[in-house]
């Protein structure tokens, strides 16, 4: 695989889709006990769902990765967090919620196992750090957008709805159709080069 700006273009795009959609559970927490009538301790169990995907997936995402190649494996991961999304949107049940955020957990950590060893083929090993540190940066200004982001949406949508169940489906749709573009998004700027690249390549030209 040659080096590509627009491919570490790319990867920061997705950092900052990671992060976006990660740093939002905390704002929908409030709603969610409100919206389904749940305890904080069933609450609680919302983000560990998410977060415990990263534990279950990430050894077999580099697995994934190494035996199907970052193209198709990160694909998976976006059509992942959009099932999982969906799923949540159509059918907006408590039991759906945590089930749904550990397939989303599950897409994201699987995400983040490809991306990383793209970030140093696609900008150098001798740039890797830099790039390393860069997308930690737009991490950070993700976390910072994602929970203004949906408090825009819930002031505005209050005014047509004040449930809190429709809401979080709006979330749920949204974040299905984000997950959707990404797919997208990665099989135009790969469609050139996936004859180029296979698992973990590292050569660089």
């Amino acid at each position: 695989m040659t080096r590509s700006r627009s491919m570490v273009a790319l990867v920061f795009v997705v950092f900052f889709v990671m992060s976006l959609l990660t740093n939002i559970l905390g704002p929908i927490v409030p709603d969610i006990i409100s919206g389904f009538n749940v305890t904080l301790a069933a609450a609680a169990l919302l983000p560990f769902s998410f977060f415990i995907a990263y534990g279950v997936m990430s050894i077999p995402a580099g697995f994934f990765v190494e035996r199907f190649g970052e193209k198709p494996v990160m694909i998976a991961a976006f059509l992942a967090g959009a099932v999982g999304s969906l799923s949540f949107a159509l059918f907006p049940r408590y039991s759906v919620a945590v089930w749904s955020l550990f397939i989303m957990g599950a897409g994201m950590a699987t995400l983040q196992t490809a991306i990383n060893p793209l970030l140093r083929v696609a900008g150098g090993e001798e740039h890797f750090a830099f790039y390393s540190a860069f997308a930690q940066l737009i991490f950070g200004s993700a976390s910072f957008v994602s929970p203004r982001i949906y408090s825009y949406l819930v002031q505005n949508l209050n005014q047509s709805s004040s449930d809190g169940s429709f809401l979080l489906r709006v979330f749920g749709e949204a974040y299905s159709a984000a997950a959707s573009v990404g797919v997208h998004v990665l099989d135009f700027c790969f469609a050139d080069s996936a004859d180029d690249w296979g698992p973990w390549q590292s050569k660089v030209s």
